[in-house]
């Protein structure tokens, strides 16, 4: 039976990859071994860098929240993105925020470092995509960082440009204030998108921006019934955490990948712990 695949432990947050992970791979190598067994692990080395920088971005959240004070539960690979656990709490504008930014920026100063060390003289129109398949393996990580970054702060949730607003917004509304006009900023970006997918005839993109509204549509619902809890058994795992990282979400919901990993360190389950939230639509009490 496949396994999530336990790696290690930076700063208390123990490192995960998904089982499915390696069905990504494996796909990857099954449709490009028609030009060669090389040229199938070349493909693959370069996703696996590309997931290194998702890795360093999830560890730019975690690094962010320690400055809070904030613990990180685990970071977790996936097929779709990464996601780092970040222990939730009531919540802080300015944390939020920084918390946020802190991903995209480190992709921004991953592509930053590349585009020093790579001379990009030579790159000839890379506004085309057609032009991608000529550059460089570095060339394309440059590349990659920039849309890492860039398409996260995107501002619709789940995304760090969604947090990032709610954050801002939160200096001049109430927190459930907040919350609904960001979403609803989320659902008008999200309608654009897919109108200019539907323009383009881009259907991975009508996907994504289809999948970006529903997400912001429940987000909305969701903050009609928050529930702030002071009690000292605490929110549920769904409350009391927040999930950060390039596709953001909860990988392990019931739509999602399963249950999280099991914390030894917490046998009552995660977030059985006194805190507070603003993000719960239900808080659960141990009997």
């Amino acid at each position: 039976m496949l396994r999530t695949l336990y790696v290690g432990n930076l700063y208390g947050a123990r490192i995960y990859i998904h089982w499915s992970f390696w069905l990504l791979a494996i796909l990857i190598v099954l449709s490009n071994l028609s030009q060669g067994i090389p040229h199938a692990i070349s493909v693959l080395g370069f996703v696996f860098a590309v997931f290194a920088c998702v890795f360093m971005h999830e560890v730019g959240h975690a690094v962010a929240a320690r400055a809070f004070g904030r613990g990180t539960r685990d970071i977790t690979l996936l097929p779709i993105g990464g996601v780092a656990r970040i222990e939730g709490g009531e919540l802080n504008p300015r944390a939020e925020g920084w918390i946020a930014i802190a991903g995209p920026a480190v992709n921004f100063a991953i592509a930053a470092l590349l585009a020093i060390v790579v001379s990009i003289s030579s790159w000839t129109n890379v506004a085309d995509a057609k032009q991608l398949v000529k550059m460089s393996p570095w060339q394309q990580l440059f590349i990659a960082n920039l849309f890492l970054g860039g398409a996260n702060l995107i501002p619709a949730f789940p995304l760090d440009g969604g947090r990032l607003l709610r954050s801002i917004l939160c200096y001049w509304l109430e927190p459930k204030g907040a919350t609904i006009l960001a979403s609803r900023v989320g659902q008008w970006t999200s309608g654009l998108m897919v109108l200019s997918a539907i323009a383009w005839w881009n259907g991975s993109m009508i996907l994504f921006g289809v999948i970006l509204f529903l997400i912001n549509t429940f987000q909305r619902i969701q903050s009609q019934l928050l529930i702030f809890t002071t009690s000292n058994r605490g929110p549920s795992d769904g409350s009391g955490t927040r999930w950060y990282g390039p596709m953001g979400g909860d990988p392990f919901s019931s739509t999602g990948y399963g249950q999280p990993p099991f914390d030894r360190s917490n046998p009552l389950g995660p977030g059985n712990a006194q805190g507070k939230t603003i993000d719960a639509i239900e808080v659960k009490e141990l009997p």
